[in-house]
């Protein structure tokens, strides 16, 4: 408990940066066969640019990408993972956790390129001013600056029923992500965490390892590395099997 406590003192700490809202133009004006590939996926998160708070966790040749949108995902996991879920339907989507914003718009303008995406919901105990500007331009988007612990965001998760999609990417201990996965379990079609083989995160990947052993999900990895680092990052999808009849 006093390890979370202390954890929670260092992120109030911290204060999102600005974001390059242009750079949401390369998603929408990217040519579709382009982006229905892995492989176009990835070089579009790498031209969208790159967080440079965790240099270390980068290889040297994409730390001339940092800034834009400073989307802090590997690109070789993220760019296979926004393919796949581009053939899921997801009309509805809720980040937990969204730091600067950027794996939050990429998301959803990736999305909107395949499916309208009807309600996007960004969560996070700090705010991010950029995302307000974002909000302004996709009337789907809503902002909650809120403690994922908190009533209000049981209220929040109510109100709005079902999620298509959950991604968890907040506090990286593990009684708190096992807290908001049990949670969310109640409100999603499909979970995804990330950090699930950061060897710096060992309680994620323990609550993606109990929640990909359930009967109740099917689950995908998306674990690339890149060579001579880590592992790091890594995001698990997990879809809600259907009930029997």
């Amino acid at each position: 408990m006093q390890a979370q406590l202390r954890g929670w003192a260092t992120l109030r700490a911290l204060h999102p940066a600005a974001i390059d809202l242009s750079r949401v133009a390369l998603v929408r004006q990217a040519d579709r066969e382009r982006l229905a590939t892995p492989e176009g996926a990835a070089q579009l998160v790498i031209d969208m640019g790159l967080n440079d708070e965790g240099i270390r966790e980068f290889p040297q040749h994409l730390h001339a990408h940092f800034g834009g949108l400073r989307v802090w995902q590997y690109p070789v996991q993220f760019g296979p993972y926004l393919h796949h879920l581009a053939r899921l339907g997801v009309r509805s989507y809720l980040e937990v956790g969204v730091r600067h914003g950027g794996s939050f718009v990429a998301t959803v303008e990736y999305l909107q390129r395949w499916s309208t995406i009807a309600l996007a919901v960004a969560v996070d105990i700090i705010p991010a001013p950029a995302l307000a500007a974002y909000a302004e331009d996709n009337p789907n988007v809503r902002l909650a600056w809120l403690d994922s612990r908190s009533e209000s965001f049981r209220s929040l998760l109510s109100a709005q029923g079902t999620f298509d999609l959950v991604f968890v990417d907040s506090h990286h201990e593990e009684e708190q992500c096992r807290a908001e996965v049990t949670l969310l379990a109640r409100h999603a079609r499909m979970i995804a965490l990330h950090d699930i083989t950061n060897v710096g995160c060992p309680g994620v990947g323990r609550v993606w390892r109990e929640l990909s052993d359930s009967p109740a999900w099917s689950c995908l990895e998306f674990t690339s590395q890149y060579p001579g680092m880590g592992p790091f990052m890594g995001i698990g999808l997990a879809v809600k099997r259907a009930s029997p009849a």
